[in-house]
Parts: structure tokens; sequence; C-alpha cells
């Protein structure tokens, strides 16, 4: 009941702001500033992008803008990315294209225990999704309307995890290529992977999925491509494929879209189980390295 009474308060307290003001998401609900003040943490006050995330969200008083931070672990930063994102999706990229020639795409990479080497696997990655789709082009006119628009997502387990994994997540982390010596049992393992949306035109989605998996990513669950629902709005659908590629949670208890419309129900006296704090620095810093942020992490290939 109080939980109840909490969530109205804040839907009040929220309609009070102006509508540019809820657009620019000034003001973040407790678990997002919970998120804010963790990453801090890891970062440290002597960090250089621990001022940029102290001063997002202040308003400049001599023009009248909203000051962002830019850094994908924030809360304000990601939700508004979010709504770009899907601008772009909704008005530009699929605009008119229909459910039925719609699809989610899931890519796995290999796991690593060091980040750096992931930047290397993206780049293979890119290029040989590139590739594999000219080389179609070539053989058949159905591919020029092939087009993706997609984003990297990191995960993170511990070394020791691989045994309580579930059955498919497990056989495909050994297909991959799980660590075999971790420097010590809890070592961090990343694992980078790809989300986003496959305009398919007139190709199938089994046809676009096995020509994946000839070129180089052929591993069990490897490759996952899911039709869009037909049961819902195109609307619907990419806002959902776009919230869910852009989650940037760092709970290890944090299970995707489901958990993240349970989090409102959480009680007050609800504490999340976060990263370690050496492992959000680490990615904060990777993220924002060389052309860094958000554009870093999408990757697109539009149709002819």
């Amino acid at each position: 009941m109080a939980d109840e009474r909490m969530r109205e308060f804040r839907a009040a307290l929220i309609r009070v702001f102006e509508p540019w003001e809820r657009r620019q998401i000034r003001w973040l609900s407790p678990g997002m500033q919970e998120q804010q003040a963790e990453v801090q943490s890891a970062l440290g006050m002597m960090h250089p992008l621990y001022e940029r995330m102290t001063c997002c969200g202040e308003m400049d008083e001599n023009r009248n803008n909203m000051r962002v931070c830019g850094i994908p672990l924030c809360p304000r930063c990601f939700l508004r990315r979010r709504g770009k994102e899907t601008g772009r999706a909704l008005g530009e990229a699929f605009a008119g294209v229909p459910n039925e020639q719609l699809a989610f795409l899931t890519l796995l990479l290999e796991p690593t225990l060091d980040l750096s080497t992931v930047d290397p696997g993206i780049q293979r990655t890119k290029r040989r999704i590139q590739n594999m789709i000219a080389y179609q082009r070539g053989q058949d006119p159905r591919w020029n309307d092939v087009q993706l628009t997609a984003w990297w997502e990191m995960d993170r387990d511990d070394y020791g995890d691989l045994e309580g994994f579930g059955r498919n997540k497990r056989i495909a982390m050994h297909g991959l290529g799980w660590p075999l010596f971790g420097r010590a049992y809890e070592s961090t393992v990343w694992r980078p992977h790809l989300h986003g949306i496959v305009a398919l035109g007139g190709v199938t989605a089994q046809e676009f999925a096995d020509a994946l998996r000839a070129r180089g990513h052929g591993a069990p669950y490897q490759v996952s491509l899911k039709p869009f629902d037909r049961d819902q709005s195109v609307v619907r659908n990419i806002k959902g494929v776009i919230r869910y590629a852009l989650k940037f949670r760092i709970e290890r208890d944090f299970k995707g879209a489901i958990a993240e419309k349970l989090d409102t129900k959480r009680g007050l006296g609800f504490v999340r189980s976060w990263w370690k704090q050496e492992d959000i620095r680490e990615y904060v810093e990777w993220l924002m390295c060389k052309r860094g942020g958000f554009e870093r992490l999408r990757f697109v290939v539009r149709a002819l």
C-alpha cells in the first residue's frame, strides 16, 4: 500500500513539470539516481568524468539549456538517447516498413577476460556483416532492401559463473570460447553482443540468419533472429527493441526488460547487487575512449 502511494505521489509530481522538462529528463527516479551514484562512486571524485556526471542535469542560466554528460551509464543520458534512437528508427530508417519485414537480431561475440580486446572483435564482426550483405546483394537483388540498425551491449560475469548458466547459455559460451583460465576464480569475463533491428525486404529471416552463420558466426546459439510480434504495432515493437538494446544496467541480478518492468514495484528497502566497482570504472572508460560515448556503440548498414 505504501509503495502504491509512493508511485501515485511520483506521478503527481511529474505532472507539475513542464513538457519540455519531462522530455529532457531533468529529474531521475530513485532507482536511476542509485545507478548514477554508483557510477560516480566507482569513478571516484578525482576521475575527470566524475565532475561531468555531477553537472549533468544542471541548467545553464545564461542560455536556459540543460547540461548533459553524454556518459552512456548515466541514466539521464541513456534515457535521452533512447528517445533519439527511437525517433531515428521510426522517422527515418524504418519508416513505412511493416512488421512482416522486421526482425530482432541478437549476435554474440567471444567472451574475454580483457576488455581491451573487444574493439578488434567488434571491428571484425562489422566488416563480416557489411561484406556478407554486399556479397548477397551482388548475387540477389532482394538483398538491396535489407538494412540494419544495431547497438553493441556488454554483459559481465565472474569466471566461476559458467556452471550456473542455463543450458543454452552454457552451450553458447563453450562454443564461443569461454576463457580456459581466469586470473582468479572471480575474474571478470566480458560478454560483448549486438542487438538490433533488421529490415528484411524480400529476404526471409532464415536466409538472413543462415548468411550470418556462414560468415563466421556459426557457434551454437550465436545468432538469434526473431520476427517482430505481429500482434503488436510496429511502433511498440521498435520501441521495445531499442529499450532492450540501450539498457545500460549494471546490476548482477538484472534480467532485462522483464526486471525493468518490475523495477517500479520494488520496495524502498530493496538492495541492488551492483557490478564490482572496478568493473564499472573500466566499462565507463572503455565506453568513453576513442570516439567515445553512444556513437561508438551504433552500427548501421543502409539499404541501397
